[in-house]
């Protein structure tokens, strides 16, 4: 799917062709770039962002991590979020704020170098229906945690995903499963993992993966609805006693996995914990569910 028509770009909505985001510039050869994903939602009252302050946090702490000062608050740029949404006439869709250095030379001297900034909105998919997928676990490990900061969503860090993914498809799956440089699993290439045992959920642990805003929306949830969830290291051969494997991220929502090569294979869904929390996750999202009311920004 293409972008809308319309962006926010150093300050003003601009016509997409505007933005030259072709041109030679450091964030595209040295992956000097962050941004962040974000899904707005149309419910019985109006159309609302979902957990709107959480990712702009993210976005911000990312930039920060590169050193790049965005020039603007995360009150402004919310309200910029809010205006291109307007622009574009969207009542449900995906939000792609994008920062990057933009200075036309050779060299990886970011210091002081041009920034530009970037808003753009998808019509998305409705993701009601349940897609399963079939995963393999990659031989490309996950970044290590003690080279890189993986709380950050710096663009540079997706090569290693795309490694993953491209193993994955050559091989005939949907996703890769990455393990980290311990052997623990990890993550898939843009999204958290989630085992399910005995009615107990695993996931895990922060130090080796992206914490993941719908992941951490799908623990909280979890809790609430009286569910054990535990954040641990662990090994694939756990996969084996798993009852059910499920993924989560801001695209896909909540997504079943079907099948993961030599480990686990689940090929039905069945009345189960994913489909209890898909459906839960459906109600806050849509605005039926007032506990989560502040995870929900009204488009105004």
């Amino acid at each position: 799917m293409k972008p809308a028509n319309k962006i926010w770009l150093n300050g003003k909505i601009a016509p997409i062709k505007k933005a030259n985001l072709f041109s030679f510039h450091q964030g595209l050869n040295y992956g000097a770039c962050v941004y962040d994903g974000i899904r707005f939602y149309k419910s019985a009252s109006g159309s609302s962002v979902f957990r709107l302050n959480d990712h702009l946090s993210r976005f911000f702490y990312s930039a920060s991590v590169l050193d790049m000062n965005l020039g603007v608050s995360k009150k402004e740029m919310a309200k910029v979020i809010m205006e291109i949404i307007r622009a574009n006439k969207l009542s449900s869709g995906y939000i792609r704020p994008l920062a990057f250095y933009s200075e036309p030379k050779m060299g990886i001297n970011i210091i002081g170098a041009k920034l530009t900034i970037a808003i753009f909105v998808w019509p998305w998919r409705d993701s009601s229906k349940v897609r399963s997928i079939k995963m393999k676990i990659v031989k490309t490990r996950r970044l290590d945690p003690a080279t890189v900061d993986l709380k950050a969503k710096i663009g540079g860090y997706y090569a290693n995903g795309l490694l993953g993914f491209i193993e994955a498809r050559k091989s005939g799956f949907d996703e890769p499963l990455f393990l980290d440089v311990n052997g623990f699993i990890a993550e898939g290439a843009v999204n958290n993992i989630f085992i399910v045992k005995n009615k107990v959920i695993y996931t895990p642990k922060l130090n080796n993966i992206l914490g993941g805003i719908t992941r951490d929306s799908i623990i909280q949830i979890a809790r609430q609805m009286g569910l054990k969830v535990y954040e641990k290291n662990i090994r694939p051969d756990f996969l084996r006693k798993a009852d059910e494997v499920f993924l989560t991220g801001t695209g896909i929502e909540l997504e079943h996995v079907s099948k993961i090569h030599g480990y686990f294979s689940q090929p039905k869904i069945a009345k189960s914990i994913f489909s209890d929390l898909k459906d839960e996750y459906r109600k806050i999202i849509l605005g039926s569910d007032r506990k989560y009311k502040n995870w929900l920004t009204p488009i105004q």
